[in-house]
């Protein structure tokens, strides 16, 4: 029985199982087999079995028709865009994308990464009668947007490896890049700098710049990024809104705990 759980509290131990499968899979840096799943959390393998096949039909997790190995899939995700209001780092980061719509004038987005892509969770939208609008939770490319690419640029090496080993790049535009190759040597760059562009890699005629949030135990769980219609930002000044994205996104970084060492 789940530590968590009281003694004196009615439930429904198949839950309880369910919910631990998810855990084990969400912390997991890489794809887990039946055997290992059923090991870490000292369940029958039959019974195990049960619970990964329930929740695979629902989407909750993927399993890879190669390998037969299990990951947390999309469905998790979708929920959790609907959930927005619940959700604790949407709600913290808003005053700060507001603050930062406020200075720069254009469409602020909160994102966190999800497989190879990444996931929209908070939004202050522009004013402008021309401005950039994604719905809330839904999921883009991470190859091909500045938040997407700062966040892969933060992750651990091998973390990076396993996320381009499963990306399918698809060319949106002539500057979208397409390969895991010219990827690597601009995350190294994003790294450097500290922020990323979307130089219209995704659209044609957006331009997008992002700064990566860490937590206090400094991994970047969330970008911010600002975009907005290419000509617009040139005549703002990118200078400006880089400074801008980045001392905001710091500020939140600060507001999770975060401390800069070194």
């Amino acid at each position: 029985m789940n530590s968590r759980i009281k003694n004196d509290t009615k439930t429904i131990g198949s839950v309880i199982k369910a919910v631990e499968v998810m855990e084990v899979l969400a912390k997991s840096e890489c794809e887990l087999g039946l055997t290992e799943i059923s090991s870490k959390l000292n369940y029958g393998v039959s019974a195990t079995y049960h619970l990964l096949n329930t929740l695979k039909q629902l989407n909750i997790i993927q399993q890879d028709k190669k390998t037969k190995k299990y990951r947390i899939g999309f469905a998790l995700f979708r929920i959790s865009g609907m959930a927005k209001r619940q959700n604790v780092l949407a709600n913290l980061a808003q005053p700060y994308l507001d603050e930062l719509r406020e200075l720069v004038g254009e469409t602020c987005n909160l994102v966190v990464l999800d497989g190879s892509d990444v996931v929209y969770i908070a939004q202050s939208e522009s004013s402008n009668l021309l401005k950039m609008f994604t719905q809330l939770g839904a999921r883009v490319p991470l190859y091909c947007t500045g938040g997407g690419k700062v966040l892969l640029a933060y992750q651990p090496e091998k973390i990076q490896e396993f996320i381009l080993g499963k990306t399918d790049f698809s060319k949106f535009t002539k500057n979208t890049i397409s390969n895991s190759k010219d990827l690597i040597n601009e995350l190294k760059t994003i790294r450097k700098q500290g922020y990323a562009l979307d130089n219209e890699e995704r659209e044609e005629g957006v331009t997008c710049a992002a700064a990566p949030v860490f937590d206090c135990y400094g991994e970047a769980v969330a970008s911010i990024s600002v975009s907005g219609p290419t000509s617009r930002l040139m005549e703002k000044g990118m200078d400006k809104i880089i400074r801008n994205v980045t001392f905001v996104s710091k500020n939140l970084s600060d507001r999770l705990g975060h401390t800069t060492t070194g």
